[in-house]
């Protein structure tokens, strides 16, 4: 499945509202300077959708950044474009998001995300 992207703005918020999206769930993806820096997804039905995700990474305290990804999120919110490609609010949904994360992971090889996975040991 491809996706076709939105652009939502600044993951700081400051040209843009994250609240339209607490419903909404599906993958994101972060850009820096124009180039892919982070995908992630939303996956969550019951629990504030895009909205929530993306403002775990910028409230004041951390305790959703307790991972090294978070931190980077946090750190450049001044400067990460987000955009979004969103899918039907079901279980079945989840699935698809999770497997088009990993495929657009493994296609784009965001900075942020090769960051996080050699930090954790991870080899892909």
């Amino acid at each position: 499945m491809e996706c076709s992207w939105q652009l939502v703005g600044l993951l700081d918020e400051s040209d843009c509202d994250f609240g339209q999206y607490y419903t909404d769930i599906g993958v994101y993806q972060a850009e820096l300077d124009g180039v892919t820096a982070y995908i992630g997804k939303a996956t969550e039905l019951d629990n504030g959708g895009f909205r929530k995700r993306f403002r775990d990474y910028t409230r004041a305290s951390n305790s959703a950044r307790n991972y090294p990804g978070g931190h980077k999120m946090h750190d450049h919110k001044h400067q990460l474009n987000i955009s979004i490609c969103c899918f039907p609010r079901n279980y079945r949904s989840v699935q698809l998001i999770e497997a088009l994360e990993a495929r657009l992971i493994e296609k784009h090889k965001p900075i942020l995300c090769l960051q996080i996975t050699l930090s954790l040991g991870i080899v892909r």
